[in-house]
């Protein structure tokens, strides 16, 4: 990843409202690989490295909830302006977390797939109990089970005291960037192709936290 893709602001200090707020998802994915998202719960504090993440594009994408700019009472935090959490039930089972961006009344989102845990594991050891530390939160259920994400969280501010998101001044490099089309869209045509989804491959090398 570019350098140009960081925001320059200090390791540890959160990404600012400003981050959230421009309207090119595809660059937004990228930019939030690296970052540190961190969650406050009654039980504690968990923390992770985003290392996989997937971009949503607006009312003509058919993979994105906002397509045709249908607003409903599931994704109308999609259409807020940019800078909270959209958290949804996906099949009933899985709870699943997204970066709402951009300007007021134009549904964009980063769905965050994949983290690397790196504070409290004791906790996330017993949220994902019997699992191998490397699948705690490698997929996008899995992130919001490890870090204790529900429904509740859904509309919360990013840059509140529940849910944020911190520089840690790391870069990826190209090497280890793998880009690929986004999963479990398939209904979506050639939208279900877009190469929008981003991996950080080896993120766990990185963690000196």
């Amino acid at each position: 990843m570019d350098q140009k893709h960081g925001n320059g602001t200090q390791k540890g200090k959160k990404i600012p409202l400003e981050a959230y707020r421009l309207s090119d998802p595809v660059d937004r994915a990228r930019f939030f690989l690296g970052k540190r998202l961190v969650v406050e719960t009654t039980e504690g504090r968990v923390s992770g490295l985003i290392c996989e993440t997937e971009a949503y594009g607006g009312a003509e994408d058919r993979a994105c909830h906002g397509f045709g700019n249908r607003k409903t009472r599931r994704n109308w935090v999609l259409f807020e302006e940019g800078g909270i959490a959209y958290v949804y039930l996906c099949y009933g089972m899985h709870y699943l977390l997204n970066f709402v961006l951009g300007p007021k009344g134009i549904p964009l989102a980063v769905l965050i797939r994949a983290v690397w845990i790196i504070e409290g594991r004791s906790l996330v050891q017993l949220r994902r109990k019997g699992v191998d530390p490397k699948n705690w939160a490698n997929g996008p259920g899995r992130v919001t089970q490890a870090l204790g994400i529900d429904g509740s969280f859904n509309g919360l501010s990013l840059v509140g005291d529940r849910i944020w998101v911190e520089e840690t001044g790391l870069v990826v490099p190209e090497k280890e960037l793998e880009i690929g089309s986004r999963v479990g869209v398939d209904y979506a045509g050639d939208w279900a192709k877009m190469p929008w989804r981003f991996r950080w491959i080896g993120a766990q090398n990185h963690c000196l936290f």
